[in-house]
């Protein structure tokens, strides 16, 4: 029994549409036949113009000399072949009954002989002129004239037998019915299969067809590629996170312990500075890999407002020039007397210090480390440049990824905990910007960052 269960149209969205759509599809068609064929009347009576009776009056008064009604018949039928139809007015038989149409009720004829003059009576594509009585000696006759419109095209509905046309509505109206429906479930089948491969582990799933429509359906597909692809940048990011998070803490650990274990041995203080120093550097870790974590789940709420931004530079500047003259460097600012801007001053002040800080630290002694703001239509341009090493120019964008570092700056005097540069490319990010760094002409390397005014 299971293999009845599959074949029940209602267990699948494809059949459910078919079956509803077509059986409304038909619902629609019979109730406008049926009104149809209530409302209009297939054979209908009206009145025969005055100067058309005439005509035919005159018309009919040649055979007035006729012996009897069969040889009325014969000259009616060698003069003007399927023109007249001949009844006998006393019996209402019909003398020429070849020419009546073959789906034509014959008590139309005697409802028409009834009445004081020729009326017009119009079946379907044939219409009738009478009747005109003619007697011939004790008999007498009732004369129609027959006249046939010309066939009608094929596509007229109205020629076309009811039996037939019922018969093409059933097929073009399944026909339809199953295209929609199949255009609408097989995209979904898709969907479906691309998202059960997803929820496997396929991170790499993706819809193809789908995407191609340009109604909802696609729609949704794009929706699915974009959600995968940052479900899957998530996924990767956060196992590389995890990597590089185990990865620096046990560095530290591991010297905290040595330092501890060295206390316990020499049974002095010596080592103490060291444990202390340790321990600060994995709780700066840790306050940074905080607050990257935050901005990267965007759980940072921009707290906007309008402040000089030359100001907010002038006193990062004051704030890390003491750590600028241990190395005899020198911080240049160029920048206008004063520039407004609306923006989260904490955060962007954050990720100044970040930049300048990494300046500092990677710029040899005795050198100019220049910080240079400029504004370009609607869109502001702060560049902070160092004299140092440089970077390789195939890892310039890999700096801004958390805990990367430069293999010769991972040291313990300028090796950082690897997330400066990565909370400052959230932090520009959050406000709409672009962060990039670059190699200058001579030596060095200039990091710029690119906000909207507005």
């Amino acid at each position: 029994m299971n293999w009845l269960t599959h074949l029940n149209p209602f267990h699948y969205l494809a059949g459910r549409i078919f079956l509803w759509f077509w059986l409304v599809l038909l619902s629609a068609v019979f109730a406008t036949l049926a009104l149809s064929r209530a409302l209009v009347e297939q054979t209908e009576i009206r009145r025969l113009p005055h100067n058309v009776i005439q005509q035919l009056q005159q018309h009919l008064a040649p055979l007035a000399d006729s012996e009897n009604s069969a040889h009325l018949v014969a000259r009616l039928q060698q003069d003007s072949p399927d023109r007249w139809l001949v009844v006998d007015a006393q019996t209402q038989i019909v003398l020429t009954p070849q020419l009546l149409p073959r789906d034509f009720d014959q008590h139309w004829l005697t409802e028409l002989s009834q009445l004081s003059r020729p009326r017009w009576l119009k079946h379907h594509n044939t219409s009738l002129a009478g009747p005109f009585i003619l007697q011939l000696g004790d008999e007498t006759l009732a004369l129609y004239q027959k006249r046939q419109r010309p066939p009608q095209p094929w596509w007229r509905l109205s020629e076309i037998p009811q039996h037939v046309l019922m018969l093409f509505t059933l097929l073009i109206s399944a026909v339809a019915s199953f295209v929609l429906a199949v255009s609408i479930s097989r995209p979904l089948r898709e969907l479906l299969q691309r998202n059960l491969q997803f929820a496997d582990g396929q991170l790499n799933s993706r819809v193809t067809s789908l995407i191609k429509r340009k109604d909802e359906l696609g729609q949704l597909g794009h929706s699915f590629n974009t959600m995968a692809e940052r479900i899957s940048a998530l996924l990767t990011n956060q196992q590389r996170l995890l990597r590089d998070i185990s990865h620096e803490l046990r560095s530290p650990l591991a010297r905290a312990q040595l330092a501890l274990g060295l206390t316990e041995r020499q049974q002095n203080l010596e080592q103490v500075p060291r444990l202390k120093q340790e321990l600060d550097r994995l709780d700066s870790m840790l306050d940074e890999l905080l607050t990257f974590s935050k901005l990267d789940a965007g759980q940072y709420q921009l707290q906007q407002q309008s402040f000089d931004l030359t100001e907010l530079l002038s006193d990062i500047i004051d704030v890390n020039r003491v750590e600028a003259d241990v190395k005899q460097q020198q911080i240049l600012l160029q920048a206008p007397q004063q520039l407004e801007i609306t923006a989260d001053s904490r955060l962007l002040a954050r990720a100044i210090e970040n930049i300048l800080r990494n300046a500092i630290k990677y710029g040899p002694p005795n050198s100019d480390i220049t910080c240079a703001i400029t504004q370009l239509q609607q869109q502001l341009v702060l560049q902070i440049c160092d004299q140092g090493p440089g970077i390789a120019p195939d890892q310039l964008e890999a700096i801004f990824e958390p805990f990367y570092r430069v293999s010769d700056s991972r040291t313990s005097s300028t090796g950082g905990t690897g997330l400066g540069l990565a909370i400052v490319a959230q932090i520009i990010r959050q406000h709409g910007g672009k962060v990039h760094a670059a190699n200058t002409t001579g030596q060095g390397l200039c990091i710029t960052v690119q906000l909207p005014l507005h």
